[in-house]
C-alpha cells in the first residue's frame, strides 16, 4: 500500500544489520511507499512516528488502475525515478556504516 500522512510527523530510515540511518521526515500530505509502486520493489525504507501520527492507507490494487492509464513514458520516468532513490539509498547507507567503522 502506498500512505499518507494525515497528521503527524513520521522519519524515514533506511538499515541494514548494523546501521539504521534517517534519510528524511515525511509530515501532512506527504506520500510514503510510492516507489514500490512504481517499481513493484520491496520498500528501501521505513517510518518511525516521531509524534502522534494518522496515515491513511491507499492499497496498490486501486491505484495500479489508475497508473495503468498513464503513458508508457510516464511510467518509465517514475520506475527509473525510484531507481535512482534506492541507489541513493544504499550509497547513504554504506557511507553512514564507514564514518562509524
Amino acid at each position: 500500500a502506498m500512505y499518507i500522512v494525515k497528521s503527524g510527523k513520521l522519519s524515514l530510515v533506511i538499515s541494514d544489520s548494523e546501521t539504521e540511518q534517517e534519510v528524511d521526515t515525511a509530515s501532512m500530505g506527504q506520500l510514503l511507499g510510492e516507489m514500490s509502486l512504481f517499481d513493484k520493489k520491496p520498500r528501501s525504507a521505513g517510518a518511525k512516528a516521531l509524534i502522534d501520527s494518522v496515515v491513511v492507507k491507499l492499497p496498490y490494487a486501486k491505484l495500479e488502475n489508475e497508473l495503468g492509464t498513464m503513458p508508457d513514458w510516464v511510467k518509465l520516468v517514475l520506475r527509473k525515478l525510484s531507481e535512482k532513490i534506492r541507489e541513493a539509498n544504499v550509497k547513504i547507507l554504506i557511507n553512514s556504516s564507514n564514518k562509524k567503522k
